[in-house]
């Protein structure tokens, strides 16, 4: 297994709360990853994310780019070195999430949110137990942590995944 150590800086603004990272191409190779292929991250703790070439301005500079989300499952800031090295998922059958807050669906207009809706917003993010992920909802967004994932392993959401919220 190949491992790799980059620099974390912040995303860029379209890629907030898609469970993705960038790298340059070199990285790429170096990992033997295409555009897609999950990676598995590591700061203070673990995560996974779907592999994104970086823009042609930041080729070459010895960076991944990460969401804050990405960045506070992994127990790093911007300017840490972390460790990624190639990695992939299974499909999760079942997932159990609690929210941490954001927008309140239930102080609005809006209809609450439900298992149904997590699994569409969520399917093909790739995310480990202990993580925490951005649900969007009305321009807004939601942070749900993820309480127990089926089976015990690095998952990506399907259509078949069954969600269960805690209040």
């Amino acid at each position: 297994m190949i491992l790799i150590s980059r620099k974390v800086e912040s995303s860029y603004t379209r890629d907030v709360g898609r469970g993705v990272v960038r790298i340059d191409y070199n990285s790429m190779d170096e990992l033997n990853v295409e555009t897609g292929d999950v990676l598995e991250i590591k700061g203070k703790r673990r995560t996974v994310a779907k592999c994104l070439p970086l823009y042609p301005s930041d080729e070459g500079k010895g960076i991944i780019r990460i969401d804050g989300n990405g960045r506070n499952n992994i127990g790093v800031e911007e300017g840490n070195s972390i460790s990624i090295t190639k990695s992939s998922t299974v499909v999760a059958q079942k997932v159990t999430v609690t929210s941490l807050g954001g927008h309140k669906p239930e102080t609005t207009s809006h209809p609450p949110i439900d298992e149904k809706y997590l699994t569409d917003a969520l399917h093909l993010v790739p995310f480990t137990k202990g993580d925490n992920l951005m649900v969007p909802y009305y321009g807004d967004s939601i942070i749900y942590q993820v309480v127990n994932v089926e089976p015990d392993s690095n998952v990506e959401v399907r259509k078949n995944t069954v969600f269960t919220i805690i209040e």
